[in-house]
């Protein structure tokens, strides 16, 4: 593929992803088919067809393009730091930076309509985040402790936190989220009080 067909499939691409959003913001996906595609992107079904098997695919790499960037984000967090890092120096803002950014995108993805597992992949997109790039230190009381079942909890955590953010319509400034989460991830308390 030369260097000009190279561009006009990236923009086709483009332009069915936003396509797609669009629609996805009107109807469930079930209901949007290939021919409402290509008609609002006013390309034929022979350009479609090019770039993807089924309307399936393209809602595949939409999500695919949106992960990369988070990776990015989540790496963004600490890219300069050292090896060792304290959780209280550490800066979420660019991962809520990037919320922002794709805040249409997350919104509908995490809409009622969508049948699709996307928030279990997002969960599972964070979690293979966490293991291949962060491991937490275990201090001696903390030997016994299965660390698959930490990263899932510390995981779910956030974003459970995020989606909360996201389905209030980002209701906190990012640095206020940022400063909670980081908060939240180091407080530890030993007891708890039975409302009576």
């Amino acid at each position: 593929m030369n260097q000009t067909t190279q561009k006009k499939a990236i923009r086709s691409k483009k332009i069915f992803k936003k396509i797609l959003l669009t629609l996805l913001q009107k109807k469930p996906f079930d209901e949007i088919t290939i021919t409402e595609i290509v008609r609002e992107a006013e390309f034929n079904r022979g350009t479609f067809y090019f770039h993807y098997e089924q309307k399936e695919d393209l809602l595949e790499e939409m999500i695919e393009d949106v992960f990369v960037e988070l990776r990015k984000a989540f790496r963004h967090c600490y890219l300069n730091s050292d090896t060792e890092v304290n959780i209280l120096e550490l800066s979420t803002i660019p991962l809520f930076d990037h919320f922002i950014e794709y805040k249409q995108f997350y919104q509908v993805m995490l809409g009622s309509h969508i049948t699709h597992n996307f928030r279990d992949q997002l969960i599972e997109s964070m979690k293979k985040h966490f293991r291949e790039d962060i491991d937490f230190q275990a201090n001696d009381i903390d030997t016994d402790i299965n660390i698959e079942l930490f990263y899932t909890y510390r995981v779910s955590g956030m974003i459970g936190l995020i989606l909360e953010w996201i389905q209030n319509d980002f209701n906190h400034p990012k640095t206020y989220m940022a400063e909670q989460i980081v908060k939240i991830a180091t407080f530890y308390t030993k007891k708890v009080y039975i409302k009576s």
